[in-house]
């Protein structure tokens, strides 16, 4: 008499053990473009690439000696007021990826968080309208709420 082999579990744990690689891999290959977008802004702002290849890889603004950090956030500022006239004529020139992008790079050398963490997720327009109706209602002199 032959035994019957159940083979769900078995491979119900290699399905798992697949997605999961998957997604490490996705998050490792995330991390590597992100830190390409990062060299390329620097690059792009004029950077030396030592200096660049050390900031990239600490993922540390405060890396960047302070004549260079200097410079390249006087061309950042600079950029940012460019699209941002762009922006308010409607020039079509104008790019909003480019715009994120700068203003990331301007947040990240300010110091304020790492360049490898994302934006949370947006929600939905529901949630974020109960956002700004509880910011409003707690300024001192903000518009009565409904």
């Amino acid at each position: 008499m032959t035994r019957h082999l159940d083979l769900s579990p078995l491979t119900a744990a290699l399905e798992g053990a697949a997605r999961s690689h998957a997604e490490a891999r996705r998050r490792e290959e995330q991390r590597d473009l992100s830190r390409l977008e990062l060299a390329m802004l620097l690059r792009r702002f004029g950077l030396e690439h030592r200096t660049r290849s050390d900031a990239v890889a600490k993922d540390d603004a405060a890396s960047i000696p302070a004549v260079e950090a200097d410079t390249l956030r006087a061309g950042v500022r600079g950029e940012l007021g460019l699209l941002a006239r762009l922006a308010r004529r409607h020039d079509p020139r104008y790019d909003i990826n480019r715009h994120i992008a700068v203003m990331r790079l301007a947040r990240w050398l300010e110091g304020g968080r790492s360049w490898q963490l994302r934006e949370t997720a947006p929600g939905s327009g529901r949630s974020k309208n109960q956002r700004f109706r509880r910011a409003v209602a707690r300024q001192p002199n903000g518009p009565p709420t409904r």
